[in-house]
């Protein structure tokens, strides 16, 4: 016979959001990042070299800790999602390269 058990929980946000810009957990989210960046530059396309020098670790934290890689060269985008621009013939010139996507995955963690 199954037995059910009903468990409630009460989260504490505060100390949720306290935890979260903490030095340890900034600091370990600081790490994970410059990995990411580290994969990214690795990994980037190269034409100019601007999109790959320009993939940085944005520096502080958001109000919820959430910690940001950026590449702000003015094309990123296009690097990163790709155009609907095509030849002659119709296949696509600027397929996308989701650099930082994949960098993301490859630094790993567990997270």
């Amino acid at each position: 016979m199954a037995t059910r058990v009903e468990i409630e929980v009460e989260v504490d946000e505060e100390a949720v959001r306290a935890l979260a810009v903490g030095d340890e957990v900034q600091a370990d989210l600081g790490r994970r990042m410059d990995a990411v960046v580290e994969v990214g530059q690795a990994t980037a396309p190269v034409d100019t070299g601007e999109y790959r020098s320009k993939i940085h670790r944005v520096q502080g934290h958001d109000d919820d800790g959430t910690v940001h890689v950026d590449a702000d060269a003015d094309h990123s985008i296009y690097v990163e999602l790709g155009t609907r621009q095509t030849d002659r013939t119709g296949r696509r010139i600027h397929l996308p390269h989701h650099t930082l996507g994949h960098a993301l995955d490859a630094a790993g963690g567990d997270h």
